[in-house]
């Protein structure tokens, strides 16, 4: 199967383990074009309870264009997939100033809720410190 199969049944297939498989797969051999087919897979509501897999094959390759994503996926998802959102981000070594501006609008604006859970305070601290 050729590159842009493997990315095409990625995209389409209904197989929560296939899906995982193949996107371990692809993120290993640094397949082009794969971050942009992770980060619509993991902006499907569909798949909002099937991502963390998903976040963890996006942290193999450049995520520079995805630091918006990511940063939403720490400020909001589930405790595996803001992990896995943290550790992706954590490999950016560089990024566009606007993406960073806004990205850091969001954090303030989360960062300022006081209910939020003890786990997640702790990775906004590890966050912020992106952001210095």
């Amino acid at each position: 199967m050729s590159a842009s199969d493997d990315l095409r049944t990625l995209e389409t297939t209904a197989d929560a383990a296939e899906r995982n498989t193949l996107a371990l797969k692809l993120a290993e051999q640094k397949t082009p074009g794969l971050d942009a087919v992770l980060a619509r897979l993991i902006q499907r509501p569909d798949l909002a309870d099937k991502r963390g897999t998903l976040v963890h094959a996006l942290g193999y390759l450049e995520c520079s264009d995805h630091v918006g994503l990511l940063v939403e996926l720490v400020l909001t998802a589930d405790f595996e997939v803001a992990h896995e959102a943290l550790q992706a981000l954590e490999t950016v070594e560089e990024a566009d100033g606007e993406d960073i501006e806004q990205a850091f609008d969001r954090f303030q604006a989360v960062h300022a809720d006081p209910n939020l859970p003890a786990w997640r305070k702790e990775l906004l601290e590890d966050l912020s410190e992106m952001f210095d």
